[in-house]
């Protein structure tokens, strides 16, 4: 029987999972780890310790579901963006890993775009609507200027490019990571030479280029003794985190939409052509001759954790959050602005903050919970609004992550959406996804989008209420108008 193991690299863990060859997922396993903070604003994490998340869980996983490792037919990837490391010829690290939230470079950006950097021309180069410091380009910028040994790598590479390595020997990278770089030239699919020069660094010192779901390399007898699987086995280049999601729930064809409401929110719409637009973020899908639009915002669900935690730390969500059906939608003229971190897409404004408009005496715990919760729908509505400007048409909207458990919250974003809302069955679509790319890459399937038919499989679907349009096309209306008078001038 065929078997893929996945490891999605997350922020603050790693996810190892196991799927049959029917793509239902066996097992899975998770390491947390937190990354160093030498100074404010830097984030760096020592690379082994993605290594041994890695054989831990690849260990794990195969332990809990009581398969034959001899049955492994491939291992895919689904990742962060923009984390990177230097390394030596062999491939050994000469730095830590730079974690993608680190922010070290941000005058380096803003020195960029005061000089020469045209925030419209480089949107039109790389796909992304503004000029985020967080991007590796500048990282790598900074440490030609600060850590020249670093500078002088053989190779950077992306935090999965680096597993890949390790557990194959070849240096290769996925489109969709590489653009996430920031020095990707995405129409040309080749890394763009003027900024690899801005950033000092030669074209040969970065990855070859490859298509998600190809297969770059096997396992070599070493790691595979540690990760306790036969040598051999073919690996493929996998994509983002977000992307590999959307493959995994399924998203796969315009029209469809996915969305993840965590600590951001962050949306990806499968679409037939590149949207050049300043709200959004746009790239090459995985599925080839498709595009996706990714709008993101920078804080959702972490805003009901605040409240959670200043009420009731610790608390089961489903406890918390028990009194929240009884609050009818528009909580009594109560609006949450869920901007605590700043806004992100459409408006892009960094100085916009969170409010709590409209308290009574009269209102509850439950009250601003609900509150909370409708405002992070009202921002997924503001996210998808201007996709219809391009003439997209929207079918439906699948939801991932922690907050897609929440039947009331599902069903709340259908009745605003007006669309229907489905919860994938996988709980953990990125790492189905990367499964997905992994199974096409090895000729399981002719295509990712023939993996998605084959292996996305529905939970429940929640169909809008139109006899709650009215109420909900005022709730928002009121949202759009508290935006517009707080955050007037940006």
């Amino acid at each position: 029987m065929s078997l893929y193991l996945t490891f999605d690299l997350g922020t603050t863990a790693l996810k190892t999972g196991l799927f049959d060859g029917d793509g239902r997922l066996l097992a899975l396993h998770t390491v947390e780890y937190t990354p160093a903070s030498p100074r404010p604003d830097w984030a760096e994490m020592d690379p082994e310790t993605y290594w041994r998340a890695a054989v831990a869980g690849a260990r794990a996983v195969f332990q809990a579901a009581e398969r034959p490792p001899a049955d492994l037919t491939a291992l895919g990837f689904s990742s962060q963006g923009q984390t990177f490391l230097p390394v030596d010829v062999a491939g050994r690290p000469l730095h830590a890993a730079i974690v993608w939230v680190d922010k070290r470079a941000a005058p380096l950006a803003e020195e960029w775009c005061e000089t020469w950097l045209s925030p419209d021309e480089y949107r039109r180069l790389t796909g992304y609507p503004r000029v985020p410091p967080e991007l590796t380009l500048f990282k790598i910028a900074w440490l030609a200027r600060h850590r020249p040994e670093a500078r002088a790598a053989h190779r950077f590479l992306g935090l999965p490019d680096y597993l890949i390595h390790r557990l194959t020997g070849e240096f290769a990278t996925d489109y969709n990571l590489a653009q996430m770089t920031g020095m990707y030239d995405v129409e040309a699919r080749a890394w763009a030479p003027r900024l690899l020069d801005a950033a000092g660094i030669a074209m040969d010192q970065l990855p070859a280029v490859h298509a998600p779901g190809t297969v770059v390399g096997t396992v070599l007898p070493a790691p595979a003794e540690e990760l306790g699987i036969p040598p051999g086995v073919p690996v493929a280049v996998g994509a983002n985190d977000q992307l590999a999601g959307a493959l995994g729930a399924g998203n796969v064809r315009p029209g469809l939409v996915t969305e993840t409401t965590g600590t951001a929110l962050a949306v990806i719409a499968s679409t037939p052509s590149r949207l050049d637009d300043p709200r959004m973020y746009a790239g090459r899908h995985a599925v080839p001759g498709l595009w996706y639009a990714m709008p993101f915002g920078n804080s959702s669900a972490i805003v009901l954790k605040w409240f959670r935690d200043l009420c009731a730390p610790g608390a089961d969500y489903d406890h918390f959050l028990a009194a929240v059906a009884d609050v009818p939608p528009g909580c009594d003229g109560l609006s949450v602005l869920p901007h605590f971190a700043g806004a992100g897409s459409p408006t892009f404004n960094p100085h916009a903050r969170g409010a709590l408009v409209g308290l009574t005496l009269g209102h509850t715990r439950a009250h601003i919970a609900r509150a909370i919760m409708e405002s992070c729908a009202c921002l997924l509505r503001e996210m998808l609004d201007p996709l219809a400007d391009h003439g997209l048409r929207l079918a439906s909207v699948r939801s991932l992550g922690g907050a897609a458990r929440s039947d009331l919250w599902l069903q709340m974003k259908a009745d605003l959406l007006g669309l229907p809302v489905e919860r994938p069955a996988c709980p953990d679509a990125a790492s189905l996804g990367a499964a997905m790319l992994a199974a096409t890459g090895t000729g399981r399937f002719a295509s990712v989008a023939d993996a998605a038919g084959a292996w996305y499989r529905p939970d429940r679907l929640f169909q809008p209420n139109p006899a709650l349009l009215d109420t909900y096309s005022a709730l928002y209306r009121r949202y759009l108008e508290l935006s517009d008078l707080l955050y007037a001038g940006g």
